[in-house]
This record gives C-alpha cells, structure tokens and sequence, in this order.
C-alpha cells in the first residue's frame, strides 16, 4: 500500500509568492502581527478555553488564576497570589489586588465566584466544565473582596492546577448566554465584530502586568498547510499554525514541538461495535508503522494509552497493537457466525483540518479494515458538527461509528483524561464498565504512587478488557515562524500560545 503526502494546493501557495515584493514583510515597520490558523475559532467564549479557543483567549483576553509553566507543568501565581489547603476538601485563595476587567469592573471575589457558577450553568454548553470539572463540582465562599475558598465534594490534591483552567470574565458577561467578545482582565481586548469579521485581539492600556510588545493579533483562517507556510514565507503572516510535515522544509522558519496531544479513532458501542471482537479486529487490521513513517515522522510516538509518558497514571508497560490482519479476518469470522453485522457500513467521522496529514491518515486507515473484510466510510464534518456528535447529551438513537479525535494533556495528571474519556459519567464516554469507574474514582482521591499505580490499572484494564478506541499517535507540530519574530512554541501552545511572550528582532 503506498501513502501519498498531502498534495501542495500550488495555484494558491503560487500566488502568494508571486506577489508584490513590496508587499512582502509590509508589517515590519510595526508590531501587528496575523496568525493564520485551520479553523474558525467559532465559539470564543472563555468557558471553551480547554480547547484551541485557548490559543486566542486563554491569557490573552480573559486570565486565569494560576499559570502553569510550560517547562516544569508546575503552577504559578496569575489572578491568585496564593493559595493553601486548608482542609481535606477546601482551599484559601489570595487574590491579586488593584487588578480592572476592560470593561471597567473591577477584579474581586465576587467576579471569580460568578465566574465558576456560570461555568457550571446548565445552560452553557461549556467544554471547560465537560473536559475538566465534570467530577468536582465546585463551590466557593467569599471571605473578603480578595479572598476566597474554594471546595469540592471529595479531596481534590491538584486544585492549584485546575485553577489554571479557572478563567475570570468580567461581571457583565452574559450569565445564561455564549459570547464571542469576551471580557477579561488580560493584556488584549475584542474588539466588537461581525459574524464574518476575522478575529482581532487590540492591546489594552491600564494592563496590571508588563506591557507587551504585540498591539494588535488577526487571526485568519486558511484551510491549507501549504497556504498557511506560504502567507508567512511572503510577509502575509507572522505565524502559521498546524504546518504540514510536507510543507515544514525551511529550518529558519519551521520549529517543531511535542504539542501533548494524542490521536485516536473513538468507537460508539452500537451496532457491530458493540462486539469486543470486532472492536480488537479493527486495531489489528492497523499497520502503525507504515502509518507514521508515510504521513508522519518517526518522530511521532506510537501511543498506547492516551496521554504522554510524564504525565502521571501512564502505564509503561502497555504495548502498541501488533498489525496481524490474519488475526483481525479470524475475529471478524468469528463474530460473524454468531450473527454480528460485521459486513454492515460503518461511517467513521472525521474533523476537517483537524490536524496535518489526518485526512490522508483517515483514508490510509479505511484501505486497510478494507482489506480485512470492513466495510468503513468516511464522512467529514466541520468543527460545529462534530462537537455534535462528540459531546453528551448523544441525540438517539446513537449509530455506529467511529470518530476522529485528539487529546491535550498539559497538566501533568491523568485525572484530565480519564473521567472525561473513560468514566460513565464522562462527558465524551461511550460506555459504563463498573470497575473502571470503581479504579478511576478511587485514583481520584489519592496522592502519590498510590494515584499513579490506580490510574495505571485502569489504563491497562481499559485497553485490554474494554477497547474503547483505534489508538493512534503522540503526535508534533510545526510552527512557521516570520524572522521579524523572537518566538517559539512550546508544550502548551495548542491551547495556549500568549501574545506577551512574542517579541520583535
């Protein structure tokens, strides 16, 4: 089977280049810059800001209370100054003083109260509460303007991490509606704007912080790679996110980095794929390495579970699935005799632009269960419509198939993913399995290798007894980067790439 990279569009990438050369680097006689990215960005709201509505708002427009460190993981002071447990259930908060939301507010404990309990409002469809809350449900108690408590059912021992994903808007935002010009206490405003307006990020004067050197960020989205690479390589842009591999070729301008996130394909339990067998076929019907080494690098790890070895809970003693088609075709007879539809279309649900090379993957990946007897389509959708089908409550009835997805974990813990994936309560789970949920909740409350061996097991009991996914890779990114730029991506920059870090050579 021979994969082919991702073709270049050349009329587009051609006619960037053929422009003006004047127009080249026009920018540089100013700090603007443009951001050209895959995706719209459609719903900006500070709720959201766990996926890449992070790379536009998360410390740009609205802060949170603790900043993680992208080299260490560990937290730091941003909107708290402090912070101590007080109890097994509770934390004492310090909050920054002399601190003003854009619109004039005034940062206190009433704001951050206000913030957490809209987070948790039913009536917002709110991927922070989904991704990372769904299991500790906070409440809070002022005790004075700049101090708060703040508590959860049962001990939570990485509270100082989670409020790093405790973004503060301001009092005025809507409580019962989504935004797409939130308000924040952050370096950067929104500007008012249309439906169709690309967004723009205008610094704001009066920040608390130090004052950085970017005025004003567009960001602009460009479907492809090669048109992406060649916006920055004529002065267009200044940063092209999600650079293909194929496209990466200058190492002046192209900089890769472990972006934390890890692909997989999901399996609905419906249907043919609520037959363990069948779900065991579809992973062995998968040669990885042809995979990685056609569309990827080998850079790109093999995964096996889905977060990256720092993170704790990673089992390292998990293998990758071996290709064995001769094995798969045994499976897949096997259910089929005892009445599984084996032979039945099952669509597999990918995201448009989700990542380099993932459509190609996609087909790649349906050629070879093509080959074991499968019989999978592929059906594209855009981001609004794949949340859809990605995020509970599932509309019914729920057919079979199987989804595109990727997962960030920069926080250092295997609680972002587990309940949110694996547990039954989770808000992108699939299934209920008793003794899953039993390891998973009790590697929540504990500490130390305790937690790390609990989640382990459920790593390896998930894998092995349930297969709830097609895993993939560890995967990289490329950054094109304009030389006018003193910048470079790290860890967190999927989710979070912060304006006040980039300079001017």
């Amino acid at each position: 089977m021979t994969i082919k990279p991702t073709i270049l569009s050349v009329s587009a990438a051609c006619l960037l280049l053929g422009a003006s050369v004047n127009n080249a680097f026009a920018q540089n006689d100013n700090h603007d810059i443009t951001i050209a990215a895959p995706f719209a960005f459609d719903n900006i709201d500070s709720c959201n800001s766990s996926s890449e509505v992070g790379l536009v708002v998360r410390e740009n427009v609205v802060e949170a209370l603790t900043h993680l460190n992208p080299v260490t993981g560990e937290p730091e002071p941003r909107l708290a100054t402090s912070w101590e447990q007080t109890g097994p259930t509770k934390w004492r908060i310090t909050l920054r003083e002399e601190v003003t939301f854009t619109d004039g507010e005034t940062f206190d404990a009433n704001a951050v109260a206000r913030s957490i309990e809209r987070m948790f409002n039913p009536k917002l469809d709110c991927l922070n509460r989904g991704k990372l809350f769904a299991n500790i449900r906070l409440t809070s108690e002022i005790i004075d303007s700049h101090t708060i408590d703040i508590s959860t059912e049962k001990p939570q021992p990485l509270m100082p991490i989670f409020m790093s994903f405790l973004t503060i808007e301001s009092p005025k935002t809507d409580f019962d509606a989504m935004t797409s010009a939130p308000v924040g206490t952050g370096p950067y405003m929104v500007p008012e704007r249309g439906p169709a307006d690309p967004i723009v990020l205008v610094r704001q004067d009066g920040y608390w912080g130090e004052t950085p050197a970017v005025t004003k960020a567009t960001y602009l989205r460009r479907d492809e790679s090669a048109l992406r690479a060649a916006m920055v390589e004529v002065g267009e842009a200044d940063i092209g996110l999600y650079i293909a591999i194929q496209d990466a070729i200058d190492p002046e301008m192209d900089f890769p980095y472990l972006n934390a996130e890890t692909t997989r394909l999901r399996f609905s339990f419906v249907g043919p794929l609520a037959d363990i067998r069948v779900r065991k076929a579809m992973n062995l019907a998968i040669d990885r390495e042809l995979l990685r080494d056609g569309l990827f690098n080998e850079n790109y790890m093999i995964a096996t579970q889905m977060f990256l070895p720092r993170i704790n809970g990673y089992n390292p003693d998990m293998k990758p699935w071996p290709y064995d088609p001769e094995q798969a075709i045994k499976l897949l007879d096997e259910a089929r005799a005892d009445g599984v539809d084996v032979d039945s279309e099952i669509p597999l649900i990918s995201r448009i632009n989700f990542y380099p090379n993932g459509q190609e993957a996609m087909e790649a990946m349906i050629e070879m269960w093509k080959a074991v007897g499968l019989n999978i389509k592929l059906q594209p959708m855009e981001r609004a419509q794949w949340l859809k089908l990605v995020n509970k409550p599932y509309a019914e009835p729920r057919p079979a198939m199987l989804i595109q997805e990727q997962h960030d974990n920069n926080s250092g813990d295997a609680t972002f993913t587990m309940h949110f994936r694996y547990h039954s309560t989770g808000q992108q789970s699939e299934f209920g399995d008793p003794k899953l949920d039993e390891l998973i909740d009790a590697a929540d409350v504990a500490s130390g290798e305790e937690r790390v061996k609990l989640y382990q097991e459920a790593n390896a009991y998930s894998a092995s007894e349930i297969v709830p996914d097609v895993m993939m890779f560890h995967m990289i990114n490329y950054v094109r980067i304009s030389p006018r730029l003193d910048y470079r991506p790290d860890a967190l920059t999927n989710t979070m790439m912060e304006l006040s870090t980039i300079g001017f050579k």
